[in-house]
């Protein structure tokens, strides 16, 4: 019989991951509402997704370090990450990277710790974190794993083994789907729209895709039943809609840099991201940083950025125009 190369798991898990995210791209395009409803909410995640996917994509059977594979994976996803919920999805990605260097196959303490990991990364990433969003549904998928992890201690079961993963990643799912419910309590945006928040529901979705493909199984066609907005197929009214514009770049900084530039930003600007594309050898040497912020106007943030460097990749897109392409380039590469 011959033998059919199947990607490393890790790499199913970004593949599966963006699959689900592209079949729910146009539905969570529909109905997102926070921080602005600007009906590009699924395209940046499924986007960013395929950008780490197809970073390790080459990849075939056999052992791979999990952490470098990740790595690799989250610098590609931060390089072109679109829209906020991109760029956070890709933090996360790249976050869980270093707790699982050395590592050629997952388990639930590995997790456990890329999970910290990614939390801690996605939180210090922002100006102004928020429940009702994203980062609900990850802080509770950490504590998620975190308890399992404990249940098996008490049990004086062996933690590092096949069953108690499995486990874990079905509780991350069954949790993180009470998360995702329980957004639409914890921001009134939601509230008043009755929906719950559509970048929750995409990362539902990402750890849908890592049970699955950990257990081995089919994704669960029925998870987001009964998930208001999704479920309905919702439009957010877009005249709600932020006006301003989105900019996003590439710069390098120091951490000292990145610091007063994230400073900076909050000054003239909203929803500020500001996270390292990679980690240098010297914890305070410049490295690529990805920059994401909205504001009333481009100008004053293009101004900001070449006084803390060279921005590369620049990208200005109209708020309101609510399209997926994201706006044009000005300079760099």
């Amino acid at each position: 019989m011959t033998h059919t190369p199947r990607p490393p798991r890790i790499v199913r898990w970004l593949a599966c991951s963006e699959q689900l995210l592209g079949q729910a791209a146009e539905r969570l395009n529909a109905f997102n509402v926070f921080p602005v409803p600007d009906a590009d909410t699924g395209s940046n995640m499924h986007a960013t997704m395929a950008a780490a996917h197809a970073a390790v994509d080459c990849q075939e059977d056999g052992s791979v370090d999990i952490g470098a594979t990740l790595a690799r994976a989250g610098a590609a996803a931060l390089s072109s990450a679109q829209g906020n919920s991109g760029t956070l999805l890709a933090v996360m990605v790249a976050g869980m990277a270093d707790p699982l260097r050395g590592l050629e196959a997952l388990t639930a303490p590995a997790l456990a710790a890329a999970l910290h990991r990614a939390d801690t990364a996605a939180r210090t990433s922002l100006s102004d974190p928020r429940e009702g969003t994203m980062l609900s549904v990850l802080g509770v998928v950490r504590e998620s794993v975190a308890q399992t992890l404990r249940r098996a201690v008490a049990e004086d079961r062996p933690v590092e083994t096949r069953a108690v993963l499995e486990e874990t990643v079905s509780a991350c799912v069954r949790d993180a789907r009470a998360a995702v419910e329980a957004t639409e309590w914890q921001l009134d945006e939601l509230s008043r729209a009755a929906v719950v928040d559509a970048g929750a529901v995409g990362l539902l979705l990402v750890f849908e895709a890592l049970r699955a493909v950990m257990l081995d199984e089919d994704p669960d066609t029925e998870l987001t039943e009964g998930l208001h907005g999704y479920a309905e197929g919702t439009t957010a009214e877009a005249a709600g809609a932020e006006d301003g514009v989105e900019v996003m770049c590439t710069i390098e900084l120091d951490p000292m840099g990145a610091a007063t530039l994230r400073h900076r930003l909050t000054e003239v600007g909203d929803s500020v991201i500001v996270a390292p594309t990679r980690r240098g050898e010297d914890p305070q040497s410049p490295v690529p940083w990805r920059v994401h912020v909205h504001v009333p106007q481009a100008e004053a943030v293009e101004s900001l950025l070449h006084e803390a460097g060279e921005p590369q990749d620049l990208l200005v897109s109209d708020l309101t125009g609510g399209h997926d392409d994201h706006g044009h380039a000005h300079g760099g590469h």
